[in-house]
């Protein structure tokens, strides 16, 4: 995938143990965008690319490894709720990095469990369609911290 600003093709990931050093004063942040979905990784890279760094990708396996390697400071993760996914979220906010985490996803009425678990892990959780209002509100207060 080419022409969406920071974004990997899938499969491709940076080196690893290559941790850039962290945002100095001035420096833009990073957010880290996962969807399997290419338009809304392109929308959400044209809403936010004006003050942030955008990083995307459509590879939900490589995400980890994005995050830290680009030196995330907030990821947007676009998936349908997961044992899985809930493990990546953990390993998201575990480690050094510690990055919030905001979910977007179809509400399913059978995943009640995996709804709530998801809803103490991540930082937010919203529920598809989104008004981008609010997602980029919210970024924008994760990211004034």
């Amino acid at each position: 995938m080419t022409g969406i600003p920071g974004q990997y093709p899938a499969g491709d990931a940076p080196s690893p143990g290559v941790t850039p050093p962290p945002p100095s004063r001035g420096e833009r942040r990073t957010i880290l965008i996962f969807s399997s979905d290419t338009n809304l990784c392109f929308s959400l890279s044209l809403l936010f690319q004006d003050r942030y760094r955008v990083v995307t990708t459509t590879n939900i396996s490589a995400i980890e490894e994005l995050a830290s390697g680009s030196g995330a400071d907030a990821a947007i993760v676009d998936e349908s709720p997961s044992e899985c996914l809930l493990e990546r979220l953990d390993n998201l906010r575990a480690g050094s990095a510690k990055i919030p985490v905001i979910m977007l996803y179809v509400y399913n009425s059978r995943d009640v469990a995996l709804d709530r678990a998801f809803r103490l892990r991540a930082a937010s959780v919203y529920y598809k369609p989104v008004e981008v209002s609010l997602l980029s509100r919210r970024i924008d207060e994760l990211l004034a911290a």
